[in-house]
């Protein structure tokens, strides 16, 4: 048990860098991009945006000043807010998942953000600590677990008889047991070839391109340096030499601006778990940590998009009860960029109740027709759209279509069902594949379906939902009416 607490200032801090990222066009507009002007509008626009900040700083203060957390024997009380106190009950037996982040200020003072999920939904989906020192973070985590592993089963031997000291022994020699058996294993670190191709297939050497002209235009706003631009873009382009310089200097920027950004993101990744729990970090300068029970875990998703099959390569994303991102960036996934074999051979590992098959039954040629004449018309009304504003770009609408022919194709091409015991794998898209794979009693909603065109064909679409934020729905159009029968049979046993 904790006393109750107050946050740590850094809260404070937190809460008016979030309050600065969320107006900042509008310092941009009234203090750089204007900021020589002296027009009624300006000038209020200013007054009004410093008042605004500092109501912002003095809630923050006084939300930071009311708000505490308790933590119980079996629960955690919260109660937050600035005018208005909200209290909030959490029994450790709700928790789902658990994730940390530390952004590289909160580093150095040795401060993190905890959040707990829940699985529900609204307001209760997640308890969050803005700002906890780091030693209370691990704590609040470390007791949950101890509940779970060790105080809700010696709750249930005192119910039944009382403990004698030879059950106590007992009770010791099990906690040990289980602490043995908790022991994190680690199972993948990226290589420095692995960083190297998450850099290339993550595109973010593209970014630095936008990046600096976004850059030049704020400056060019406030300070004219067009003239030296276009002095610099003839000197270059006169000459051929210092073209080619210029530009393979530009590529060497842009590809080390990529691999630095990914290492920052990926470079400390880990994957790690024990017999209860799957655990994830990411992040060099700003740390983030998920850890998500394993039998909670609903379904596997692979992902494969054309140059992730080129290169052999496969992301893994763990859906599951109380799934969210953490700073818009989800961390439940197995390193976006696995080699295809390590990624088959992972999900083994972490989660040894769940089987994947490589051996799945394609779709018949009667599913290719029945995508093929679907009507598209997404073509139609770009079609549309290209020859009453766009004439001249009629060809256009011929490209579109090839698209979209092919994108049918592949789609049919890559369809693929399978069951596998008390499992379920389907297999979808064209551009970028993916697949589902989780059980029958994780499937919380099993459905057929079918058009005219499909019962003419024989076919029907089939779709699955599992627990998620949100739902997560399956869907696999135009499998065969035999198949498609058997799984629904296979799901009512």
């Amino acid at each position: 048990m904790m006393q109750s607490k107050r946050m740590h200032p850094l809260m404070i801090a937190s809460s008016i860098l979030r309050s600065i990222k969320d107006l900042f066009f509008l310092i941009l507009i009234f203090f750089v991009i204007n900021i020589g002007s002296t027009s009624t509008w300006v000038v209020i626009g200013r007054y009004l945006l410093i008042t605004i900040f500092i109501l912002l700083i003095i809630t923050a203060i006084v939300r930071w000043f009311r708000t505490s957390y308790e933590v119980k024997e079996k629960s955690i009380v919260i109660r937050q807010g600035a005018f208005v106190i909200k209290q909030r009950y959490l029994p450790f037996d709700r928790v789902q998942n658990v994730k940390t982040n530390t952004p590289f200020y909160f580093r150095f003072l040795h401060v993190t953000s905890l959040v707990l999920e829940t699985g529900s939904g609204g307001d209760d989906a997640s308890f969050t600590f803005p700002a906890l020192h780091l030693a209370d973070a691990e704590k609040i985590e470390s007791i949950i677990d101890r509940y779970r592993r060790t105080d809700h089963k010696i709750e249930q031997v005192e119910k039944d008889q009382a403990l004698t000291e030879t059950s106590q022994t007992e009770n010791e020699r099990n906690i040990k047991s289980e602490q043995k058996h908790s022991e994190r294993r680690i199972h993948f670190t990226p290589t420095r070839k692995d960083v190297l191709k998450a850099s290339i297939l993550s595109a973010s050497y593209i970014v630095l391109v936008p990046i600096l002209l976004s850059i030049f235009q704020q400056i060019d706003s406030v300070y004219d340096i067009s003239t030296y631009l276009e002095d610099g873009y003839q000197f270059i382009s006169n000459s051929w030499m210092v073209l080619v310089i210029a530009i393979t200097l530009l590529i060497l920027a842009s590809i080390a601006f990529g691999v630095i950004q990914t290492f920052l993101k990926y470079g400390k990744y880990e994957i790690a778990s024990d017999e209860e729990r799957i655990y994830i970090s990411q992040g060099v300068l700003s740390e983030k940590h998920f850890s998500i029970r394993k039998k909670n875990v609903q379904a596997i998703e692979m992902r494969q998009s054309i140059l992730k099959r080129l290169l052999g390569v496969t992301s893994v994303k763990l859906i599951s009860a109380g799934e969210m991102e953490l700073s818009g960036d989800p961390v439940n996934s197995l390193y976006p960029f696995l080699p295809t074999k390590r990624a088959l051979s992972l999900v083994e590992e972490l989660l040894p109740g769940f089987e994947i098959t490589t051996e799945m039954e394609r779709m018949p040629t009667s599913s290719l027709v029945a995508r093929m004449l679907h009507i598209p018309w997404i073509w139609i009304i770009a079609t549309g759209v290209i020859l009453y504003f766009f004439p001249q770009w009629w060809w256009t609408s011929i490209v579109l279509l090839i698209l979209t022919i092919m994108g049918r194709y592949l789609d049919y091409r890559f369809a693929k069902f399978t069951i596998n015991g008390s499992f379920i794998q389907l297999q979808t898209g064209g551009w970028e594949i993916t697949t589902l794979v989780t059980q029958r009693h994780k499937a919380i909603e099993f459905s057929v379906e079918e058009n005219i065109i499909q019962r003419r064909l024989g076919l029907i679409t089939l779709k699955t939902s599992n627990r998620g934020k949100p739902v997560y729905v399956k869907t696999l159009a135009d499998i065969p009416a035999p198949m498609a029968k058997e799984a629904y049979h296979w799901y009512k046993q």
